[in-house]
């Protein structure tokens, strides 16, 4: 018997802990259940964070960006190119989207993308297609004056012999 009241003194100080602990920990001024979408961690941003320019972009800065990346989807996978500003072929494609015509048409939908990273780091993505020659953007085509088949050409020829 005396074990009996052991176990039970025991089994009642393990609960008044557990409703003391209970008590100490909840906030009063919190309703009982809650449900957000807000996350309660901070929102950081780096500085090497990158946003994309809205469709009012000037397309003449293209020239002033730092590089070019050139991302081609040739069947089996893609492929990333990456372009240097002051290298000629980057100056050439940079030149040839910036005064490329306005046309008519849908954007194209090839899986390829050329994004320009502009000093401030905004980016201006434009979807690709080589073999139409037109690039596209918040629902806008434009087709360069220049052979765009040859400009890609040339910077992935480049990127062969370099790799070889």
């Amino acid at each position: 018997m005396r074990r009996t009241w052991m176990v039970a003194i025991g089994v009642a100080a393990v609960l008044v802990l557990a409703i003391g602990g209970w008590w100490l920990m909840r906030d009063d001024t919190d309703p009982t259940s809650t449900t957000s979408t807000v996350s309660s961690s901070p929102v950081v941003t780096s500085p090497y964070d990158l946003v994309e320019a809205d469709a009012a972009v000037d397309l003449g800065t293209l020239t002033d960006a730092k590089f070019a990346s050139l991302l081609l989807d040739g069947g089996e996978g893609l492929t990333s190119y990456m372009i240097a500003a002051g290298q000629p072929s980057f100056l050439a494609l940079a030149e040839a989207v910036a005064s490329a015509e306005k046309v008519d048409g849908p954007t194209p939908a090839t899986g390829s993308t050329l994004t320009f990273v502009m000093e401030d780091r905004v980016t201006v993505t434009f979807d690709l297609d080589v073999g139409a020659g037109v690039v596209g953007r918040e629902g806008a085509v434009w087709r360069p004056n220049d052979d765009l088949a040859a400009l890609v050409g040339a910077i992935t020829a480049r990127a062969d012999d370099s790799s070889q």
